[in-house]
């Protein structure tokens, strides 16, 4: 009797144990979970400000500032410890991001293959082989971008870290595809015949300054996208982690993000 009454305190005790163990792994496991994810979402969003900032349209603006407002909610959870409502915003951003990365994409991929079409026209008739391998390159670029999109719409949907990483590597060779675009229009739309010292970011910014004085501010602004920097104006990034206006979650962005209730903290006594 003692023996089994001993036994039965023993498998007692040893409960609250197991289960703070279990509550501690589970802990640890979110933790990590939403530091990585926190980290890859960073990544992402800042690799959209270029875009957006140099050539987005009014209503990619808008998306980018909700996923911004999102992700700084997602941080204020993080460090309050709050993590099932942390995770929760974590994944809520990626879904918004990969509808801001579609729809970019999209557009850009649109934008390309219609002036890679009016500029190869004059290609083709060229003599020099250098127009025609800036051509040729550039749909090899466009062409990789869109398979990278395509394996994107094909992943699940709960793949959102999967999906994002397909759309990135799209957009980056779109950025590509660009570049070769850049230097076929330098060769037919410059005021003055183009002669660039390099094809590297400065010596196709000089050029761009000096003959295509006329168009130079929408070539550079697409140039500089080119290489994911900021041409000139307002750093989207930057205006929208500084004044997030957190309280605009609360209400919905039409249909692509229903209202979000933030939650209370407590007065302090």
């Amino acid at each position: 009797m003692k023996s089994a009454l001993g036994m039965l305190i023993a498998i007692l005790a040893l409960f609250p144990v197991s289960i703070s163990a279990d509550f501690a792994s589970n802990g640890a496991t979110h933790l990590v979970r939403v530091e990585k994810g926190l980290k890859f979402n960073e990544f992402l969003i800042q690799s959209l400000n270029s875009s957006v900032s140099n050539i987005g349209s009014e209503a990619d603006k808008v998306l980018y500032k909700r996923i911004i407002q999102h992700h700084v909610e997602t941080n204020q959870l993080y460090f309050q410890f709050d993590l099932e409502r942390s995770y929760a915003e974590l994944k809520r951003t990626q879904d918004l991001l990969v509808i801001l990365y579609s729809d970019m994409i999209e557009s850009s991929k649109k934008t390309i293959r219609a002036e890679l079409k009016t500029l190869g026209h004059r290609a083709i008739r060229e003599i020099e082989t250098k127009p025609k391998k800036h051509l040729e390159l550039g749909y090899r670029e466009l062409a990789a971008a869109e398979q990278k999109k395509l394996i994107a719409d094909n992943t699940r949907p709960y793949l959102q870290p999967i999906k994002l990483e397909s759309l990135y590597e799209s957009l980056k060779l779109l950025k590509q595809s660009r570049k070769y675009m850049i230097l076929l229009a330098m060769e037919y739309l410059s005021d003055f015949p183009p002669d660039p010292e390099s094809e590297d970011f400065v010596g196709i910014l000089n050029e761009i300054n000096r003959a295509m004085f006329s168009r130079k501010d929408e070539f550079a602004r697409i140039h500089f996208d080119n290489h994911f920097h900021i041409y000139s104006g307002e750093n989207l990034y930057d205006t929208f982690w500084l004044n997030p206006a957190l309280e605009e979650l609360e209400k919905p962005l039409g249909e692509i993000d229903a209202a979000y209730l933030r939650p209370r903290r407590k007065a302090k006594r």
